[in-house]
């Protein structure tokens, strides 16, 4: 599991169902996303950088629909995978 903190907890776990290779992990340092069931992980920058992330939800029809939970922001989505996040109000 290459890539996640080894001295954090994970907070929130998903996989997408129409790839399930696709797996996206939550944790207090932010969002980390493995595309090889696991193997490696990729923390996600950008907007979502050090946010911590209590929750997540992949749409089980469209999987390009991408939630999550936040302490700090509430509500995210993602409309495209997890490339980009708008918040929700």
């Amino acid at each position: 599991m290459g890539g996640l903190p080894t001295s954090e907890r994970v907070n929130a776990f998903a996989v997408n169902p129409g790839e399930p290779q696709v797996m996206y992990v939550g944790m207090r340092s932010g969002l980390y996303v493995s595309k090889d069931a696991g193997r490696t992980w990729r923390k996600v920058e950008g907007e979502l950088l050090g946010v911590p992330v209590a929750a997540i939800a992949v749409h089980p029809a469209t999987p390009e629909l991408v939630y999550l939970g936040t302490p700090a922001l509430g509500i995210l989505k993602s409309a495209d995978g997890g490339k980009s996040w708008r918040r929700q109000r």
